[in-house]
């Protein structure tokens, strides 16, 4: 067996991970936005957030799994290729939105093509690295992801700042009364490129197949997804409802904290853009520097729990720095608590990507990775919408925003943690089980997992394969 990958599987990555930058990007333009959205269109702070709830998160939790199931079933690149298009072209009529609702439905297929990203991608690393190389590369790609929401905020920002440069190619007319009309439209034009970049994406056989031989597909070809999340809720409840916990809470944070900072501090949408982008992007790299050495020290002491309990301890640290917003009283405080933050969340979730690949057979990872797009956003849908409501309707002096904010993130934060904690131990039985069954069939299981050999080991004879059973 190969266990290098060849040029072409670098440029994939290369090519999804530029799509993950680009979704950022749409994201963030229409958060820095958010100011002049809500005087020339008349919008409330709760319709403000029903955007990124109603229209952005609900969206992509109702595409995710038929997003997902597709991602098992049909040609990954044209799939994402055709979600970079509907996105492309949903972002671009956001400028021409005249109201709340159209704006709604605008977002509403801008998050829908968004859904497919994840699913797709970490579907279709497995196939194209070598085992060796998988965990680097759900690394690298998470890294992007996140490294391209800091770059993706500053680069929007940038943006809005110096359209002008471009206004004289748009014809007069609606164009010339709303700048962010443009800002909108020349955003959405990289898509096209993007499309033609996934498109030459090549396959190839150097990478472990998701059927690999015929004894893996007698007992993994069609396994039912709803016997995995029968047999395995706890295991499911218990690692996506913590991420969605912690997802209410970062909505709640670093969607309006782009308003916050300019409605207190008339700061302006590069500066913010700037300062959250590098807060994001240092957040980050430290944040992965952290896992690394993290992974490595206690691996011998943790094993394949290790990601599960560096990611409690990032979900305890966000808790602890969230009510200091509060007393923050300048930009550049708030960006520093901002960094610490993304340092911790980070430091655990860069490990999650592999465990989650571990947690399911191959042929329903797509669906895994769909399953946990929706829990999460179901708390995304929650999260902007209540902070705008508090802020409409209880906390309306000022600085309400921010107080309604911390509200929410605050109590999201400790109880992902209480959750996470209480699902470790069947998280860790579900990864061993996968692995032990996908030894059993021969599909050959990641060597670089956390303590996954020891596991194989203890329940090669004895792994329950009832989640593998047809159910009618």
């Amino acid at each position: 067996m190969q266990t290098r990958a060849p040029l072409a599987s670098w440029y994939a990555l290369a090519a999804v991970s530029i799509a993950v930058l680009y979704s950022v990007i749409d994201r963030q333009v229409l958060i820095l936005l958010s100011q002049p959205l809500k005087a020339d269109l008349h919008l409330s702070d709760a319709q403000i957030g029903s955007l990124q709830g109603l229209g952005a998160a609900l969206f992509t939790a109702i595409a995710a799994v038929p997003l997902g199931w597709l991602a098992d079933r049909i040609d990954r690149r044209r799939l994402l290729a055709a979600c970079i298009l509907i996105w492309s072209a949903a972002i671009a009529c956001c400028g021409l939105a005249t109201g709340y609702w159209s704006l709604l439905l605008c977002v509403a297929f801008l998050a829908a093509g968004e859904a497919g990203l994840t699913p797709i991608v970490f579907a279709l690393i497995p196939e194209i690295f070598p085992e060796r190389q998988r965990v680097s590369a759900n690394f690298i790609f998470f890294a992007a992801a996140i490294v391209g929401s800091g770059l993706g905020i500053a680069l929007a920002g940038a943006v809005i700042d110096h359209i002008g440069l471009v206004a004289r190619w748009f014809p007069d007319g609606l164009f010339s009364r709303q700048t962010w009309r443009m800002v909108f439209v020349v955003v959405a034009v990289p898509g096209l490129f993007m499309t033609l970049a996934i498109l030459l994406i090549r396959k190839h056989q150097n990478a472990t197949p998701v059927r690999a031989d015929a004894s893996a597909t007698s007992l993994l070809e069609r396994p039912q997804i709803l016997g995995y999340l029968t047999s395995h809720w706890r295991a499911v409840v218990g690692i996506f409802v913590p991420s969605g916990m912690v997802a209410l809470g970062m909505t709640a944070v670093f969607t309006w904290l782009p308003v916050i900072l300019m409605r207190r501090f008339s700061t302006t949408p590069s500066q913010v853009g700037t300062g959250l982008g590098v807060a994001v992007a240092a957040g980050t790299l430290m944040g992965l520097a952290c896992a690394a050495a993290g992974a490595k020290f206690m691996r011998p002491k943790w094993g394949m729990a290790t990601p599960l309990r560096l990611l409690l301890i990032g979900y305890l640290v966000l808790a602890l720095l969230t009510p200091l917003y509060l007393v923050a009283g300048s930009p550049n405080e708030f960006f520093l608590i901002a960094w610490v933050q993304m340092t911790a969340v980070i430091g655990g979730n860069s490990l999650m990507p592999t465990m989650l690949q571990d947690m399911a057979p191959a042929n329903l990872r797509g669906r895994v990775f769909a399953i946990s797009t929706v829990i999460t956003t179901v708390f995304q849908v929650i999260s902007p919408i209540t902070v705008g409501l508090l802020s409409d309707h209880l906390f309306t002096q000022a600085g309400g925003l921010l107080l309604s904010s911390i509200s929410v993130a605050g109590p999201g934060f400790l109880l992902a943690a209480i959750a996470l904690w209480l699902g470790e131990t069947h998280i860790l039985k579900t990864v061993a089980e996968v692995i032990a069954l996908s030894n059993i069939a021969g599909s050959q299981p990641d060597a670089s997992s956390f303590g996954a050999s020891a596991a194989t080991t203890a329940l090669r004879e004895n792994a329950d394969p009832v989640f593998l059973t047809k159910h009618p």
